[in-house]
């Protein structure tokens, strides 16, 4: 169901080193939701447990020991949820969201994006976590994968649709980003990482870290990993493919845009940050399920993670980061006014 215009949704900042009882009670309030994008397309389709078990070992094993207590302490051994978490094979979903990355000057790299996407349907929690050996800040997806984020070793990663209707043999996008966070401190490392990890559908992935070094990666299912330095992704990759025609048109706009912006030698972070808060890179599509519900930025050199709205923002670091909520009201569409 869409967004009435002028509604908002509720972000929560959840400090949790290792799973317990913040995203047991995440999980509880969502687990109908999360059943329902499950099963959506039948319970037959999805992979058994030890399907993803078996792919988690064999391409994730540093990140057993959380989904095992993903599914004992936070789902109870519910056996739909041991499913869920491994996220293998899962659902599909197509965001139209934007990122790119200002490089160079006093402060270093800055990667911001914009998430698009039904607010009803999304987790809503920025978490701080400890699962390995990094610390990991990001916005959660399915409870434990991530949408975007930074580990404290300055590593950010952000994903967008890659733009083809695609499915395969391999892992949801979020639990990869969660990977990449979880064991990488470089764009190397990432890289490496990203050619020997299966993924089950089309995606964009744009990842900074406290060197200064960017890359993209354009990952398939049915095509190998390839990268680009372009410090840029929306919802294509080398060529427009997609079935959509507003999408379609909408992906060249807002990389036209973002490609200016980085043309722009009087844009700064400030600058660069503030121009993701209107259109055509702000989505006012709330009430379709297009609209914006949070822009992230994220400065790998400094450590700084900024969340902003049209008319607020959350500022956090790993040192200084507490729980707690932040209302947030999206603005109303052009049509509904």
């Amino acid at each position: 169901m869409a967004m009435l215009p002028g509604t908002g949704t509720t972000f929560r900042m959840l400090d949790e080193p290792v799973p317990g009882a913040k995203l047991a009670a995440t999980y509880d309030a969502r687990a109908e939701a999360y059943r329902a994008w499950y099963l959506q397309d039948g319970d037959i389709v999805r992979p058994s447990v030890d399907e993803g078990v078996d792919a988690l070992r064999t391409h994730m094993p540093e990140l057993i020991p959380t989904y095992e207590s993903l599914v004992r302490d936070v789902a109870d051994h519910d056996p739909l949820a041991a499913r869920m978490f491994t996220l293998w094979k899962p659902p599909g979903a197509a965001i139209a969201c934007s990122q790119a990355v200002l490089q160079g000057g006093s402060r270093g790299s800055r990667l911001a994006r914009n998430y698009d996407y039904p607010a009803e349907l999304m987790d809503g929690v920025i978490l701080r976590s400890s699962f390995t050996q990094r610390q990991v800040i990001g916005v959660t997806d399915v409870l434990w994968g991530l949408c975007d984020g930074m580990n404290d070793r300055g590593l950010a990663v952000s994903l967008t649709f890659g733009g083809r209707a695609t499915m395969g043999e391999g892992f949801g996008v979020p639990i990869v980003v969660r990977y990449l966070l979880e064991t990488c401190d470089t764009v190397e490392d990432a890289r490496g990482v990203l050619l020997r990890i299966p993924i089950a559908h089309t995606h964009n992935l744009t990842i900074a870290d406290a060197d200064g070094h960017v890359i993209t990666a354009y990952l398939n299912p049915d095509r190998a990993p390839s990268f680009r330095r372009l410090p840029i992704a929306v919802n294509h990759q080398w060529a427009v493919e997609s079935w959509d025609p507003v999408l379609a048109e909408s992906t060249l706009q807002r990389e036209w845009w973002l490609l200016r912006l980085l043309d722009d030698p009087d844009v700064d972070h400030d600058r660069f940050l503030s121009a993701f808060l209107v259109p055509p890179l702000y989505s006012l599509a709330h009430d379709v399920g297009r609209g914006t519900v949070y822009t992230a930025a994220y400065d790998p050199t400094e450590g700084d993670i900024t969340y902003v709205w049209p008319t607020s923002r959350v500022g956090l670091r790993f040192d200084s980061f507490t729980d707690g909520e932040h209302e947030v009201t999206y603005p109303p569409s052009p049509a509904s006014l």
